[in-house]
């Protein structure tokens, strides 16, 4: 495995969830490919699966910022590594600690799989428990 393009996509994919969490999108936007496919297979009801393309996977991060997410998602207990036979998937968990502009706090953990091309982020599935986000949004099981 090339060493050098391994260590470079785990810090792609580090760089781009210390952005998520600053809510940077501008450094979104430089670390995403214009394609770019956003994925939420376990998502609550009104959630899209698939988000494809840069703009509209930037206009989905800027309302989760101004209408659903109060400051950062914390994301934290963060562990990246890329798969044995290609350094250009990646494997990433972590944890969310965060407020919703709700007031609500919603705390949850994470496997996501990221797949780089060109040195860009090309494709992002985040697979979380949705029953947890759910009930935080105030639904009930």
């Amino acid at each position: 495995m090339n060493t050098d393009l391994r260590e470079a996509n785990v810090r792609l994919v580090r760089r781009y969830l210390d952005a998520l969490n600053a809510w940077d999108l501008d450094t979104i936007r430089e670390m995403t490919t214009e394609d770019v496919v956003f994925e939420v297979p376990f998502r609550p009801a009104g959630f899209e699966r698939f988000t494809e393309g840069r703009d509209k996977y930037l206009e989905l991060l800027r309302q989760a910022s101004a209408v659903m997410i109060d400051g950062s998602e914390n994301l934290h207990d963060i562990r990246i590594d890329t798969l044995g036979s290609d350094p250009n998937e990646l494997h990433a968990e972590y944890r969310s600690a965060m407020k919703l502009r709700s007031g609500a706090r919603y705390h949850n953990e994470y496997v996501a799989r990221f797949s780089v091309r060109d040195g860009r982020i090309a494709r992002f599935a985040e697979y979380f428990d949705p029953i947890i986000l759910f009930t935080a949004l105030g639904g009930q099981i």
